[in-house]
């Protein structure tokens, strides 16, 4: 086989696209059904200042009474810093030159990035929950990106885990003390009740502790017994594990989601609002693929690469029953 021309490289690319494209959707995600996905997104990462108004309204106790004017106050920063991933092949001139086939070696190896890239998205999304119970805290919650450094460090925005516990309870900008994850817990009915009590009725506060709504639609679990657990919590009118035919209380509060990725290690189940505002996942660039000559060696190279980052802004967001804090 000649060498390949420009022209055939840039028909290789074409098709590397469609083959990593067809990869990527072999297997359905679920990063993208637990954040809101947010493309067409620039720059290194993303700050966001949080404004928390003027306050609770003053009731009138005169006619005539002068309105108070304020400044709005600042809440808490949000960064993200957009990780870049990529990979790369090098092939010999030999090797593709002398392959009948070609474009089908082509195809199967961008195929095969479209699995990776899946894979890369659902790791990303997945640790947000794996390393949320961390005091020290980890990389995928440190946004510092060029030009602002995260004050928080590999902690959330306000210096605590992303699931912390009552030991070790948050203070909101208005002073009062939080928690979202409750430990030694495995999934039961009535462990189910704790940790949807506390997601919905006590930490169903915004930042100045003023009463507003925390809805939960969603328990993320790993697949196998847990799910199963879930299912009959959550997916029966009758009460489970009762002998007296109770109506279950518990009948449809939720959605079953089931998370290959979450680490079995951790044995928690997480109770939430998916695709929430406050827990966005950032897709900066998707994948680009570069095939090009290597003019050093007559060689071949094909090259993808993609930047994504996660933005939390409300650790309500998700609460945990279970799980280590290390």
């Amino acid at each position: 086989m000649a060498g390949i021309s420009a022209q055939q490289l840039s028909l290789y690319v074409k098709d590397m696209y469609k083959a990593e494209y067809e990869g990527y959707q072999d297997v359905a995600t679920v990063y993208d059904k637990v954040f809101k996905v947010v493309n067409n997104v620039t720059g290194a990462g993303d700050k966001v200042t949080q404004l928390l108004g003027a306050g609770k309204l003053t009731r009138h106790l005169t006619e005539g009474q002068q309105i108070v004017f304020k400044s709005p106050v600042e809440g808490w920063t949000f960064l993200t810093k957009y990780h870049t991933f990529s990979d790369g092949l090098a092939l010999s001139k030999e090797a593709v030159e002398n392959t009948v086939k070609v474009k089908n070696l082509i195809k199967d190896l961008a195929n095969s990035w479209g699995k990776q890239v899946r894979i890369c998205k659902e790791e990303m999304g997945s640790r947000v929950f794996n390393e949320g119970g961390n005091l020290s805290g980890d990389w995928i919650f440190n946004g510092t990106h060029t030009g602002n450094s995260d004050p928080s460090g590999d902690l959330l925005y306000d210096g605590y885990p992303m699931f912390n516990l009552t030991g070790n309870a948050r203070s909101t900008k208005g002073g009062g003390t939080y928690y979202n994850s409750v430990a030694g817990l495995t999934l039961t009915p009535a462990n189910f009740e704790t940790v949807y009590n506390l997601h919905t009725a006590t930490n169903n506060r915004d930042e100045r502790d003023n009463v507003v709504k925390n809805p939960a639609d969603t328990i993320l679990v790993r697949p196998g017994a847990n799910r199963w657990l879930a299912d009959r919590i959550v997916g029966s009118d009758k009460m489970p594990n009762s002998q007296l035919n109770d109506p279950n209380p518990y009948y449809k509060l939720v959605s079953v989601i089931d998370w290959d990725y979450l680490e079995a290690a951790e044995a928690a189940f997480f109770i939430g609002k998916r695709q929430s505002m406050d827990f966005q996942f950032h897709e900066r660039q998707s994948s680009e693929i570069r095939f090009f000559r290597d003019e050093t060696n007559l060689g071949y190279k094909a090259s993808i690469n993609i930047m994504i980052g996660v933005l939390i802004k409300n650790f309500r967001t998700w609460s945990r029953g279970g799980g280590t804090s290390a």
